[in-house]
């Protein structure tokens, strides 16, 4: 700033030295008045010399000793004017000495405000050319003058101090400015690698919408060669790139928001690039002025078609299977729910149909996933085909689907439909090269008959396809209120059954088992029951699934085993005892234990337990069925067979493993008055337990007639009303003590074929250890 200033400063200089050596040339000698501005002349003709030599380069910096300089020439101009206002004002008329005060206050404010820039130049040159004056003044030696001497040092100070301060902002101003420069800078070159390496594009227009900057990456985005300007605005380029044109929703919310002089984010546009489409996301704000008035928008485009890509593939699995490509359960539910919302007067009609595949499970487990989802996709198809295009078929899960029916005309329309549904479904379908099976089961659920909500509706046509199920397979179901009440029994059952041990409510009834031959008691059974304060006294039959369904049957049936083995030790002395043991318990790791630690809790003899099992634990896993029998057997447990002949009888089972015993099914010993097949069966079963050194016993005795057939078959033992109901501990001790070894009961009138029959059936007589008396302890 000194350097521009320096012609102005130097010929303020010698302007006012022509004024001065004019002002008082009548009261001085010429000559020392000559010397004077000669001198100052060649002062300022020097530094008139610098300033030539370095005007038009461009200053980068400045050095301490061209401060240092600058300091010397106006401390030297200064007292170039001192010493004239020193030597002359004593010397002059009054009216001349105000003249030379007035010029050398002016010259010594104009300087140091001039020289303020370089604080020491402008304190250098107000203090020589102060000291200069108050010499001049003082040798007036008028006592007026030596207030004027006064002020004028005050005057020079607060010259001083101003330039100072002025001095320290300007250097503030001069860091400031170097600093926005430097992060200028910095933007610049943060924006051009942005520019370069990001996929988002920066863009800046005026007012009118014309691009005043196009970077490379913004003319590679909008397909124009490198260099050459666009010819276009923003919004017209933009218009010939979108599908829809000008009126495409993208475009005009654009309009709409550089309308509005407001900043605005991501707002989505779809463009043409080629032959694809692509999804650009703009990002903007308005440049304003120092008035606040918009002259133009700077902003950024980003392609996101990848990200819309994404969002939509995953808008679509959140509606769709990605298996199948079904609708799946949110978007069901959401269907559902605008089907209950558009009831009329009458109320439109419409059903759900929940479809469930039969055995899936063996075919993923036999012939591998890949076939299994082949299955289902074939099981898609077929829904597809033979639904309306107003219908919703989804995939529920697994192998479960759903068929949402709207505005269905009847009821019969849809039990119609339905067994049309499970006609293709049960078909056989060509998988990879193979025939596979397929079978289904469907339940349905009436809309708004048979529920008012979406998890009523959903629930209802589960509990219809469970009853196919269970009626069968293969088959359709259509909800009734029966069914809600039998799961609503369930649930209440389930949710009593996990207290119900704690609270003791579980308790033993047992039924004695006679010998026939001689009419003595061999044992009891120990039968499970279970009284509930509200739900009444509930069958197993009834509450032993739900155990087994819950996994509450393996603490249930250890204490079973415990409370039983306790009983026939402390009350039931030398009287064996036999229990009951669910499929599902024997497969646990632990059951071992748990029948080893009911035995050494009690004391009881292992010879004196009898585990009774069913042959379904040969369905699922015989192999660890097996394992477990074989160590009960190596405990000293005895072993029977419940319910022989009804379930999943195996003669491999028989030879495979020794069972001690072999139940008849009460199912046979109905039908013996009344069956000759019946009866030729139980003979079998005897014939073949005495061969293979088995005890049989017969459940379900309820005649003396049935007991004599027994009899002459060869049975061992027998179980029934005709013995004993089951009895509590207590009556079970009076039965023990009043029991008659000679009151068996004589049979009526047999069958007359019965009795030609038998009456050429040899007696077979089978040993086996009598136990001790019983005694009721």
């Amino acid at each position: 700033m000194v350097n521009r200033l320096t012609p102005f400063f130097m010929g303020a200089n010698l302007f006012n030295a022509a004024l001065f050596a004019l002002m008082i040339r009548s009261s001085v000698q010429s000559g020392w008045l000559l010397l004077w501005m000669a001198t100052l002349a060649a002062v300022c003709g020097v530094s008139l010399s610098a300033w030539w030599q370095r005007r038009g380069k461009a200053v980068e910096s400045v050095s301490e000793r061209s401060f240092e300089r600058s300091a010397w020439y106006a401390g030297l101009l200064g007292a170039i004017w001192g010493i004239a206002l020193m030597a002359y004002l004593p010397e002059v008329k009054p009216q001349q000495q105000l003249a030379l005060a007035v010029v050398g206050c002016g010259m010594m404010c104009a300087g140091g405000v001039t020289l303020v820039t370089v604080p020491k130049a402008s304190e250098a040159w107000v203090f020589t050319l102060t000291l200069g004056a108050a010499l001049g003044l003082l040798r007036t030696g008028e006592p007026t003058y030596m207030v004027l001497t006064v002020l004028l040092l005050v005057y020079a100070l607060v010259i001083g101090v101003a330039a100072q301060s002025a001095a320290s902002a300007f250097n503030a101003g001069l860091l400031a400015e170097r600093e926005a420069e430097r992060q200028g800078q910095m933007v610049s070159l943060l924006l051009r690698d942005f520019e370069e390496h990001s996929t988002d594009v920066l863009w800046e227009i005026d007012r009118r919408g014309a691009f005043t900057h196009v970077s490379k990456r913004l003319a590679q985005l909008l397909g124009t060669p490198e260099g050459e300007e666009l010819p276009q605005g923003l919004m017209s380029v933009l218009k010939h790139r979108s599908p829809e044109g000008a009126q495409s929703e993208g475009m005009l919310a654009l309009k709409r928001a550089l309308l509005q002089d407001k900043p605005f984010r991501d707002l989505l546009l779809s463009v043409k690039a080629g032959d694809a489409s692509r999804w650009w996301s703009i990002t903007a704000k308005p440049l304003v002025n120092d008035s606040g008035l918009t002259t133009g928008w700077r902003g950024v485009i980003s392609d996101v078609t990848q990200q819309r890509l994404t969002h939509q593939r995953l808008a679509y699995l959140a509606h769709y299977d990605s298996l199948t490509g079904l609708a799946n359960r949110v978007q069901l539910r959401e269907r559902l729910t605008q089907a209950l919302e558009a009831r009329g007067t009458p109320p439109r009609r419409s059903a759900m149909l929940c479809l469930d595949l039969d055995n899936f499970k063996m075919i993923n487990d036999s012939l591998g996933h890949s076939v299994g989802d082949d299955v289902l996709k074939l099981v898609a198809q077929r829904l597809q085909a033979m639904m309306r295009r107003s219908d919703v078929v989804a995939r529920l899960g697994g192998d479960e689907f759903a068929v949402l029916m709207d505005d269905v005309r009847s009821d019969e329309e849809v039990v119609v439909l339905s067994q049309r549904l499970l006609q293709a479904l049960n078909q056989s379908g060509e998988i990879r090269g193979r025939t596979v099976a397929i079978g289904a089961s469907m339940g349905i659920a009436m809309i708004p008959d048979h529920g008012q909500t979406i998890d009523e509706i959903l629930g209802n046509a589960d509990l219809a396809l469970y009853a196919a199920k269970e009626h069968g397979r293969a088959r359709c179901e259509v909800f009734a209120p029966w069914l809600g009440e039998r799961n609503r029994r369930l649930l209440s059952v389930e949710q009593a059954l996990r207290e119900a041990l704690k609270r003791g409510e579980f308790s033993l009834h047992w039924q004695p088992r006679v010998s026939v031959a001689k009419w003595e008691v061999l044992g009891a059974e120990a039968l499970l029951r279970w009284r509930h304060p509200t739900l009444g006294e509930l069958p197993p039959s009834e509450f032993i699934p739900v155990a087994e369904k819950t996994g509450l049957i393996a603490d249930i049936g250890a204490w079973v085993l415990e409370q039983a083995c306790l009983h026939a030790r402390h009350s039931l002395p030398g009287l064996a005892i036999s229990v009951n043991v669910s499929a599902v318990q024997l497969m646990r790791d632990h059951f071992l234990g748990d029948v080893e630690r009911a035995l050494m809790r009690s004391g009881l003899s292992p010879k004196l337990l009898e585990v009774e099992i069913t042959e379904s634990i040969f369905v699922d896993d015989p192999a660890t069925a097996l394992n477990n029998l074989h160590g009960l057997k190596a405990l000293g447990v005895q072993i029977a067979l419940d319910d022989f002949g009804t379930g999943y009888s195996s003669l491999a089972y028989l030879r495979r493993f020794p069972f001690d015993t072999l139940k008849i099914d009460r199912a046979f010993v109905r039908e013996l008055l009344t069956h000759h097949d019946a009866r030729a069966i139980v003979r079998t079963i005897v014939d073949m337990a005495n061969t293979l050194g088995m005890l049989t016993v017969a459940e379900g005795v309820e005649e003396p007639a049935q007991l004599e057939v027994l009899r002459l078959a060869g049975c061992g033992a027998v179980q029934g009303y005709l013995v004993a109901h089951p009895l509590p501990l207590v009556a079970l001790h009076r039965v023990l003590e009043h029991w008659d070894h000679a009151g068996r009961p004589e049979p009526g009138e047999m069958p007359l074929s019965e009795s030609s029959a038998l009456s050429e059936v040899p007696k077979i007589e089978r040993r086996y250890p009598r136990p001790a008396s019983p005694s009721p302890g």
